[in-house]
């Protein structure tokens, strides 16, 4: 199992693209496409409707990726984007992901970065 929504797009040698199915953490052979969703989104106020009307899915939750299918069946544009050239898609579905992309942020942080980062070495017993 695929542990992201994959998008299907229209479109799929566009940068920007329409959507024309969108399905949640599917088996490797139901997956459309090989695009993931990076879960950045803007949504017309429709969209918390369609969420009240989406019963649980994977998981037992509620998921979002469902209701944007249904947004889509619905006759909905949903438009795609994909990540440029070298942009880094960060999974914060569980904790470890999660703190590896704040660590790396929060390291690069031109504010507090650089004493996070002594702290950090600090307590792996390093020099500073």
């Amino acid at each position: 199992m695929i542990h992201y929504g994959i998008a299907k797009p229209r479109q799929p040698d566009r940068e920007t693209f329409e959507l024309i199915d969108i399905v949640e953490k599917p088996g490797v052979a139901e997956a459309p496409s090989s695009l993931a969703v990076a879960a950045r989104y803007v949504f017309a106020p429709g969209i918390f409707s369609l969420l009240m009307e989406t019963p649980p899915g994977k998981g037992g939750e509620i998921q979002l990726t469902d209701a944007i299918r249904a947004l889509i069946k619905k006759g909905g544009k949903v438009l795609g984007l994909r990540l440029a050239s070298g942009e880094r898609r960060f999974d914060i579905g569980n904790f470890e992901s999660y703190f590896q992309a704040f660590c790396e942020f929060a390291l690069a942080d031109p504010r507090y970065g650089t004493g996070l980062r002594q702290y950090v070495q600090q307590l792996l017993g390093g020099t500073p």
